[in-house]
């Protein structure tokens, strides 16, 4: 599995867009699953998959869905080194896979990776309980036109923001409930290839939820981490995360309430000398993702025991 080019490699780690409920299934024959699951079931006080099949609606709660998503991307690391893989140069997660491309960097380990995560979300579950909010999928229409429309909602009154950026083509916006539904009337005069309403707790990664934010900045200022040993790409610019700890916190605050840059961080991995990224994690979503960006790259998903490259 060793990359025979003189490129670099790049691993991603999925966020939320991929998660499903049964997506550990896959994983529990890993011998170093129920270490990992046990440290989540500890931190949590209660057994999430238990709990899911219990009561299924909790799981598009940002709580359970994170925990799920970090753990798929643990394993899959483990197993994607234990085959031979190619250890990256660089590393960058997708929303709260940023903070899986941490620990995998070495700052924190994957007990901390746990509590960060379910504080994190937590915050972020309490925020859309008090303002809730949607948000909306919008595949085959120019960023210009969906750019335009978001100035014309906000200037009429209307709580919207666009909030992921994933390639051409493919974007997310977050706000309102009633902002979000004008935006799907008024996107579909446009003929997209698809709209939809992304089954989410709340309005992620807009000013909607910056009170959670605070709170999180609160709690990472008392944080002792240890720098990363491979960079890492910030959510938030496009751009690699700050070499200094306060700096990186700063922008890991700003990630909370700000628009996900997933494009313009692969576009800089590329600059950077990347031409293979592999996705590790449940799903294959920013494999997809990465088609769209360069066709010149290779990008493919660490799915189960073997890589599956990306395709139109």
């Amino acid at each position: 599995m060793e990359n025979s080019g003189a490129g670099k490699l790049a691993l991603l780690f999925p966020g939320q867009g991929a998660h499903v409920p049964n997506m550990l299934d896959g994983y529990f024959a890993d011998k170093s699953f129920h270490d990992y699951y046990g440290a989540i079931v500890e931190e949590l006080g209660y057994a999430p998959i238990e709990e899911i099949g219990n009561y299924p609606d909790k799981f598009n709660s940002h709580l359970l869905s994170s925990l799920f998503t970090i753990l798929a991307s643990k394993i899959s690391l483990e197993r994607f080194l234990r085959a031979g893989g190619q250890k990256p140069d660089y590393l960058a997660g997708y929303s709260v896979g940023q903070f899986m491309a941490l620990h995998a960097a070495g700052c924190f380990d994957f007990p901390y990776l746990v509590k960060l995560t379910k504080l994190r979300s937590t915050l972020l579950d309490e925020s859309a309980q008090s303002t809730p909010g949607a948000m909306l999928g919008v595949i085959g229409i120019g960023l210009a036109p969906v750019e335009a429309l978001v100035n014309e909602l906000q200037k009429a009154g209307e709580i919207i923001y666009i909030s992921n950026i994933n390639c051409v083509g493919q974007y997310s916006l977050a706000g309102s409930k009633t902002a979000i539904k004008t935006a799907m009337d008024k996107l579909a005069e446009l003929n997209p290839k698809r709209l939809l309403e992304l089954p989410v707790a709340g309005a992620w990664h807009c000013p909607l939820v910056e009170e959670a934010g605070r709170k999180f900045c609160d709690y990472l200022q008392s944080c002792d981490w240890e720098k990363p040993r491979i960079p890492v790409i910030n959510n938030v610019t496009g751009e690699l995360l700050p070499e200094n700890l306060a700096d990186m916190k700063e922008q890991l605050v700003l990630h909370v309430s700000s628009c996900v840059k997933w494009d313009a961080g692969v576009k800089t991995l590329v600059k950077l000398g990347c031409d293979r990224f592999v996705e590790v994690g449940y799903g294959n979503v920013l494999t997809k993702f990465g088609f769209f960006i360069d066709r010149n790259a290779d990008f493919s998903a660490y799915c189960g025991d073997e890589l599956v490259e990306a395709k139109a």
